[in-house]
């Protein structure tokens, strides 16, 4: 199996657009990077694959954490598109983590497991347990896709349009890696089998990379009107506050920019600016009072 170098691109490297544009499904996005990232990293990308593996016994348990890894950053990254699709909780939500047991239990009986080979699945393909392992898989990521797919039934137009395709590629990738699973194992087409599973590697990433392109320009041009109407404030005012020391801390300002959405991040510091007046009886600038009371009255408009 080529390993899902994916992990949906680290859950598409989920915009880690900053909490500075906290919203529910950014929330999840980043869960979903962080699944990303780790099961990137027991690929073998940031230390080599055997020096990883070492460290569990040598013998291919990073493929299984690499795959429970990416199965859970697409359920995350699922979990994003449907708080973005407004799409309610249903008892299918869950159902692709109920492969992660079956997955386990499969891999614990694979035979010869080792050593550690970044083609581990494909040499033990003829094992009843391997073909369970990588099938189960697949089908929980198809399911996840689909089920994507299907929540966006609704608003396959613009740039959502560009997205499903993307993931309708992804989908066909994911289903001839699933046909090359049933095919090697059992029928003897094998010569056949290996050249259905050549196309995963093809179109997955062409499928990905129109999705995660799709799913940028979507996230972000429902975020922009935000950045727009608030960044700018939130900086002025968190500059304020480290220019007159308004704070015990000189990293709270920069910590409320990085942990608050934008508007909390500006009604919180027009709090600390307004009680760091009172308490040092220093009135600002005229310039700079009438700036912050340009955003007061902003903010009461947003009210």
């Amino acid at each position: 199996m080529k390993q899902l170098l994916f992990a949906l691109l680290s859950a598409l490297c989920l915009l880690r657009i900053p909490s500075v544009v906290k919203v529910a499904e950014a929330r999840a996005s980043w869960v979903a990077s962080m699944f990303g990232l780790a099961a990137l990293y027991v690929l073998g990308t940031v230390r080599p694959l055997a020096s990883i593996d070492s460290y569990l016994g040598g013998v291919n348990v990073t493929n299984l954490l690499q795959a429970i890894f990416a199965l859970l950053a697409i359920f995350f990254f699922n979990d994003s598109v449907r708080r973005l699709a407004n799409v309610p909780v249903r008892w299918t939500y869950y159902a692709p983590l109920l492969s992660i047991p079956i997955m386990i239990v499969s891999f614990a009986l694979i035979e010869d497991k080792g050593p550690t080979s970044a083609d581990f699945i494909d040499y033990r393909m003829d094992q009843l347990a391997t073909a369970t392992y990588s099938g189960t898989y697949m089908f929980a990521l198809l399911f996840t896709v689909l089920r994507i797919i299907y929540m966006l039934r609704h608003k396959a137009r613009g740039l959502y349009a560009t997205f499903s395709a993307g993931l309708v590629v992804v989908a066909a990738a994911v289903s001839c890696h699933i046909a090359y699973v049933l095919l090697f194992h059992f029928t003897p087409w094998d010569a056949f089998a290996e050249a259905i599973g050549a196309w995963f590697d093809r179109l997955f990433y062409a499928g990905l990379s129109l999705t995660a392109a799709g799913w940028l320009i979507l996230f972000l041009s429902k975020q922009l009107p935000r950045l727009r109407l608030w960044m700018i404030d939130a900086l002025w005012l968190s500059a304020l506050r480290i220019r007159v020391n308004a704070d015990q801390s000189r990293v709270s300002p920069a910590w409320d920019l990085f942990n608050e959405t934008l508007e909390n991040g500006v009604y919180k510091s027009l709090i600390v600016l307004h009680n760091y007046q009172r308490g040092n009886m220093c009135p600002f600038p005229e310039s700079v009072q009438g700036r912050i009371s340009q955003i007061e009255a902003k903010l009461d408009a947003r009210v």
